[in-house]
């Protein structure tokens, strides 16, 4: 892979563009001119930004840092040569995602490459992962600038044993046997804590007093059929292991039963409208819907028998309210009848009124009238009498109230006769029962109005219900079973479509047992069996029912315990020591469980640490011993890493090798770029060479040091595009005083 250019609008970069050749390109840079913004451009480009990276207190995630100062969006372009095209890729803004959007087509045709997308450029065009290309190809000041420590030996060890820098067999190896220790030997372990406790809590249960018998039954038959049934499966694992053929069938079996329940299930989603059903619980819902529906319609059923009757027995109250004398709408009608009553009753007392005072007058008026009479004919020739005169005038008086009696029982008379005429009735006695037959008749009517008025609202309400009940339902139904017309359908739809459901739920159930038979039985093999040294001692249908039988038994015997232990549990004691007592076993068992694992861990570590550094420290002290020899002008021939990971450099005329400590700063750099060029050459593929980034990494070599560098970078650069980004211009003008590469 060759990049020929990069364009960025990146950090400081704004559009700017770089244009890069073949083999080592010094790329000459101010400081603050973009350098180690072109080397994360790069990173960028072929692996992603990471958008959920978050700015923390001290640091800025890259998606903040390389932020482009000018406010626009951030986008850039990669050209390179690989696997002989000419490769264009883009990245630009998707939205608010920064650098979310992706595009990787042939430059020539600008047709798509089919094999690379945004999440995997750089693992498909560099073939290592974004980690090792950091670590081996990309080379800073900070990779070369080591003190004289044992950083140099740490580093160096990290690389060989696991391939990053941070992380080495030997720290793992410490940190395993820690923990291990923490758990069995040191004084405060999680094993001896745990065991000591589960001493304390034998002896309490020891001292426990309330244990029943039937407690100590039931533990003493789970412990009998427990062993039993440890027998019996030993038993069913011999058959199950006998012979290859049994195996095969079971896989035959196995594989029989995946296809029958995917089959099942395929048949009955062939079943499932190409809309689905609703959700059971909608369905559920509905079926609950169709029930209301019906007790809705049942209860209109009834009111359609109630409202006829109730109409007629109104229509003939109506009829039998109508009356030719109390004619009118009801409400005049009522009052002309109870005018009627009032006036009847009237007329009664003024009937009998007259009745008492017709003699009364003529006794109170007519003899004083009488005498005041005579006394003025006896006396007309002279002068009247006071007495006289006052018994005329009483005279008067009575003719007058009687004229006006008279008056008053005509008027009576009259209207009696009248109301008898209206009611055609013979006596007032008559009237009044007519006029109160009629309000009768009337509130009649009324009590019969509100009758049917409350059974047609009771009508209308249940109308107002179904309407709402067959609205929902039909909302329903219609998503899966459009052409259902009716309740029975609603009914059998909603039947239907919740059987198939449980059905489905059934068969996924079914082809994941199936399933898992399968996977468990094809880890064994299709029937792969050896002899066995061990025969089953007993038939296997003789097995299978004591084994079910001993699992029936237990499950009889630990319900039995349960419920006995619940009883005895209200007073305390044993149940709760025992209790805690199986939870620290389990604990034990965890930490036993760790403790073996940590030791196999261990072992397999220190295994595979071996494998790895016999494989490949003595290629990694070749390489970069030939590159020392290059940057020291032969001085030191040989690198020397030892199984404790230990580095150092042999003279070439030297009989000791010199551990890093013991070399100069400029030796111990030129030693790193020895090593991490062979790590390159190790780590990286050589089919086709990813180009190599240096950033700064030689500003800390003297002009001595310098030249020797850059004739290996050139040699390398050969095979393999050297970016080497620089703020000196040293590099550039050695390499020109030498026969000259492109610079920028």
């Amino acid at each position: 892979m060759r990049i020929k250019r990069m364009t960025a609008t990146f950090g400081s970069l704004d559009h700017e563009t770089l244009e890069l050749e073949e083999g080592l390109n010094i790329l000459t840079l101010p400081n603050e001119g973009g350098k180690s913004t072109w080397c994360a451009f790069l990173r960028v480009m072929l692996y992603g930004l990471n958008t959920r990276e978050r700015d923390k207190k001290g640091f800025l995630a890259d998606k903040t840092r390389y932020q482009p100062w000018s406010g626009a969006a951030m986008e850039g372009e990669l050209l390179c040569s690989w696997r002989s095209r000419d490769i264009l890729i883009r990245r630009y803004q998707k939205g608010s995602t920064p650098l979310g959007g992706f595009e990787a087509i042939y430059a020539d045709t600008g047709t798509p490459v089919a094999e690379l997308n945004a999440d995997n450029v750089g693992d498909v065009m560099i073939g290592v992962s974004r980690s090792v290309y950091e670590r081996s190809a990309f080379l800073g000041q900070s990779a070369l600038t080591v003190s004289q420590t044992p950083e140099l030996e740490k580093r160096l060890a990290a690389v060989v044993s696991s391939g990053e820098d941070g992380v080495s067999a030997s720290q793992v190896s410490d940190t395993l046997s820690d923990w291990r220790r923490k758990r069995q030997y040191h004084t405060r372990g999680a094993i001896p804590t745990l065991e000591g406790r589960r001493s304390e809590l034998e002896l309490a249960l020891d001292n426990a007093r309330d244990v029943t018998t039937q407690i100590r039954n039931s533990r003493l038959n789970i412990d009998r059929y427990e062993e039993l049934r440890a027998k019996l499966k030993h038993q069913l694992d011999l058959y199950e292991a006998q012979s290859a053929s049994a195996q095969a069938d079971a896989y035959g079996r196995a594989a029989a039963e995946l296809k029958q329940a995917q089959e099942q299930l395929r048949k009955l989603e062939e079943q499932v409208p190409e809309s689905g059903f609703p959700p059971k619980k909608a369905l559920e819902q509905g079926r609950d819907e169709v029930a209301l529906l019906r007790s809705v319609d049942a209860g209109l059923k009834q009111a359609g028998k109630e409202v006829p009757p109730a109409k007629a027995a109104l229509e003939r109250a109506q009829e039998a309210a109508r009356d030719d004398v109390f004619s009118g709408d009801a409400a005049t009608a009522r009052a002309k009848a109870q005018e009627v009553r009032r006036n009847v009753e009237a007329l009664k007392r003024q009937e009998q009124t007259a009745g008492r005072n017709r003699w009364l007058f003529p006794l109170i008026f007519g003899v004083p009238a009488i005498g005041g009479a005579g006394c003025a004919l006896l006396l007309r020739g002279g002068a009247l009498l006071p007495g006289c005169g006052a018994a005329a005038v009483l005279a008067v008086l009575a003719i007058m109230l009687g004229a006006v009696w008279n008056g008053k029982k005509k008027k009576c008379a009259a209207a009696i006769q009248k109301a008898l005429a209206d009611c055609h009735a013979a006596d007032l006695g008559a009237v009044d029962a007519h006029a109160e037959d009629y309000c009768a008749r009337l509130a009649e009517a009324d009590r019969l109005r509100t009758e049917l008025e409350q059974f047609e609202k009771t009508e209308a309400d249940l109308n107002q219900q179904r309407q709402t009940h067959w609205t929902n339902l039909r909302t329903l139904v219609d998503t899966f079973a459009p052409e259902v017309k009716d309740v029975f359908g609603f009914s059998a739809a909603i039947t239907r479509a919740l059987t198939l459901l449980d059905s489905l739920e059934k068969a996924e159930e079914r082809q994941e047992n199936a399933q898992r038979l399968f996977d468990a039985v094809a880890a064994h093999g299709k029937g792969v069996a050896g002899a066995l040294a061990e025969q089953p001692a007993m038939p296997l249908e003789q097995a299978q029912a004591g084994f079910q039988e001993a699992e029936r038994r237990l499950n009889q015997y630990h319900n039995e315990l349960s419920m006995a232990m619940g009883y005895s549990s209200a007073k305390g004691g044993a149940e709760a020591i025992q209790a805690e007592l199986e939870s620290i076993d389990q604990q034990l068992e965890h930490y036993h469980l760790d403790y073996d694992a940590l030791g196999i861990a261990l072992e397999a570590l220190e295994e595979a640490d071996a494998e790895m550094r016999n494989r490949f420290s003595p290629e990694l002290n070749r390489r970069a011993g030939i590159y020392l020899s290059q940057l020291t002008g032969g001085r030191y021939a040989k690198v020397r890493l030892n199984r404790e990971m230990e580095a150092g450099a042999e003279e070439r005329d030297g009989v000791a090798t010199r551990d890093v400590i013991s070399l100069s700063r400029g030796t111990a750099d030129q030693l790193w770029l020895a090593v991490r060029l062979a790590v390159c050459d190790l780590a990286l593929p050589q089919d086709e060479p990813c180009p190599l980034v240096l950033d700064e990494a030689l500003v800390n070599f003297d002009d001595q040091r310098l030249l020797p560098a850059l004739e290996l970078l050139g040699q390398l650069s050969q095979r393999r595009q050297i970016l080497l980004f620089t703020c000196q211009g040293r590099e550039q003008r050695t390499m020109d005083e030498r026969g000259g590469h492109h610079a920028q």
